[in-house]
């Protein structure tokens, strides 16, 4: 089969669907071919850049009949940036395309016939809804530093002067930290990074990161979370509030349950379901996010939630084990990798009567999902939502009735 495509020739293709990943698939004398920066409707001439023993990977070099759902992008480093996958696609398709790529991955992964998937709950901002940035920086001899993202391959600095889908004060703040670089106020350290949030001006960030302030504050639903200023946040700005509220809503909390928070980070779902639960437990690994969930517990008025550092499967056999059996509503929003098996099974042998599972990684989450199942959980609902529009990526959240 090698034999009939090598590199660098170039055949006529039509793209048939947008694989999860972002790239557009089209079948080629029965191979499947990938081809990023397409969708389908799309037909033209592509170029083969690597021959695999059963698909084949190509970049389109001509557009010869472009697909109705295709847009011009709006940012300019588009193609070359690692960051977006979908901006030359209509904002209404990649809703459609997301909703099919979790259908799709829990049907092939998860081996479910009929996932019970609901309407993908969309952005309200398409541009300009990330409160983080993390960039990436380089000196360059005789030159400005460069300042942006890694490219498309992973390889090399895509130097920038705004992001998109970045909130303005990111934008504003990155034009500063060149200001102040080219000034000589800002060392440039090679292989370094800068993490800038919304809200906050380059001094403040400066200044935060001089006296080793290892804080900030998001707003959820009108209060102020203190989170890590290195660590994990959920990125879009206009969507978390709607996602926090689908949490509380699924775990259906009377008042008088027991919850169990897992990777809570700095507390943003256990501590909305607090207000109607009779004991909240949290466990966390990463040190300044479990004293940024006790500091949140205690100043909003939860001083009796127990907050455990350490990694999930070591707390849940360890500190916790008395309590296994007791939980009425656990909820778990594991890496992107999904849980250890550990874990698994470990959730399986506490048989909580609800599990909430949030994700930003559909086909890790099928997987971890089917264990479960088979060990007699019952998947009930999968609601995607579209926290990163313009990109490959997709929440789930997910519920399931113990077993």
């Amino acid at each position: 089969m090698k034999k009939e495509f090598r590199v660098g020739d170039k055949v006529e293709a039509e793209i048939e669907s947008v694989a999860f990943g972002g790239d557009g698939v089209a079948r080629v004398r029965d191979m499947v071919f990938f081809v990023p920066f397409t969708v389908d409707g799309d037909a033209g001439v592509v170029r083969i850049m690597d021959v695999k023993k059963t698909f084949l990977r190509g970049k389109l070099e001509e557009l010869v009949t472009p697909s109705p759902w295709r847009v011009l992008p709006k940012c300019p480093y588009y193609l070359r940036c690692g960051g977006c996958q979908y901006q030359h696609i209509d904002y209404s398709h990649q809703l459609e395309l997301k909703k099919n790529q979790v259908v799709e991955s829990f049907r092939r992964i998860g081996r479910f016939p009929s996932p019970p998937v609901k309407d993908i709950h969309p952005s309200p901002l398409t541009f300009g809804y990330r409160g983080k940035a993390e960039f990436h920086l380089a000196e360059r001899r005789g030159h400005p530093p460069q300042i942006g993202f890694m490219d498309v391959n992973g390889s090399r600095i895509v130097d920038i002067e705004r992001c998109e889908i970045m909130d303005e004060t990111i934008n504003a703040t990155l034009t500063d930290l060149r200001r102040d670089i080219l000034a000589g106020r800002t060392a440039v350290e090679s292989g370094g990074t800068r993490i800038f949030w919304s809200g906050m001006n380059h001094d403040q960030l400066q200044s935060g990161e001089e006296s080793g302030e290892r804080k900030i504050t998001r707003v959820v639903k009108g209060r102020e979370l203190e989170v890590p200023a290195q660590g994990f946040f959920q990125a879009n700005t206009a969507l978390v509030d709607s996602l926090v509220d689908t949490v509380c809503e699924m775990s259906a909390l009377t008042g008088g349950e027991n919850i169990l928070d897992c990777y809570c980070g700095a507390g943003l779902f256990s501590l909305f379901l607090a207000e109607h639960a009779r004991n909240v437990f949290a466990i966390e690994i990463d040190e300044d996010a479990v004293r940024a969930a006790r500091g949140n517990f205690s100043r909003f008025g939860y001083p009796g939630a127990l907050v455990f550092e350490g990694a999930v499967e070591d707390v849940l056999r360890g500190p916790l084990n008395d309590k296994r059996g007791t939980m009425d509503v656990i909820l778990i929003d594991p890496p992107r990798t999904g849980c250890d098996k550990d874990v698994l099974v470990a959730l399986a042998e506490w048989k909580p009567r609800r599990l909430i599972y949030i994700s930003c990684d559909p086909t890790t989450q099928a997987r971890d999902i089917r264990y479960l199942v088979d060990q007699g959980f019952l998947l009930q609902a999968l609601q995607p939502f579209d926290m990163f529009p313009q990109t490959k990526h997709i929440e789930v959240i997910a519920l399931l009735a113990g077993c």
